[in-house]
């Protein structure tokens, strides 16, 4: 889970926060941006000659803050964020499935890197392929999450880059294994 889903209520809107329009994709220059303009105005330095409770205040704003940029930062944890944002789980049980196709291809990916684990340029070339795949979805995410009166294929799209994004941590703890 999350860390935004454990600590923050919805009524806290990230894109809100940061002053970014509430979309997929997202000028991260702009979302840097803000987050360095909003963290100067709030940072617990600031507050070091003040009362307990605005030292306090700034803490929990400037935590908020970090949250909220790490979330939107993330392709994948802004379109989490996204899904949460209208009132979807993605681990909601009617949420969990995939394609048999994808299934297949996790399979097959998760075969190779155990097979290659100890093949640097074999671990390479599926790193790449997975790139390929990781690529595809972020181009076709946007047009998913613009079709907000049907995000099934959004949550589908999201669980597949949320696997994708393990698959490759998982490529680059072999390839650190290695060297």
């Amino acid at each position: 889970m999350w860390l935004w889903r454990k600590l923050y209520s919805v009524t806290t809107n990230f894109f809100n926060l940061l002053n970014i329009p509430e979309q997929f994709v997202i000028d991260l220059e702009k979302l840097n941006q803000h987050y360095q303009t909003i963290q100067k105005e709030i940072h617990p330095d600031r507050f070091a000659s003040t009362n307990k409770n605005d030292q306090l205040q700034s803490v929990k704003k400037t935590a908020e803050l970090n949250v909220a940029y790490q979330t939107l930062k993330s392709p994948l944890r802004r379109a989490e964020y996204l899904l949460h944002i209208h009132g979807l789980d993605m681990m909601h049980e009617k949420n969990t499935a995939v394609s048999q196709d994808f299934l297949m291809q996790q399979m097959e990916w998760r075969e190779e890197l155990e097979t290659h684990k100890k093949n640097k340029a074999s671990l390479e070339a599926l790193s790449l392929n997975i790139q390929k795949e990781k690529k595809e979805i972020l181009h076709l995410l946007p047009e998913c999450f613009k079709k907000k009166n049907d995000l099934h294929e959004a949550i589908e799209m999201t669980r597949k880059l949320n696997f994708i994004e393990k698959i490759e941590q998982h490529i680059s703890d072999a390839l650190i294994e290695i060297e």
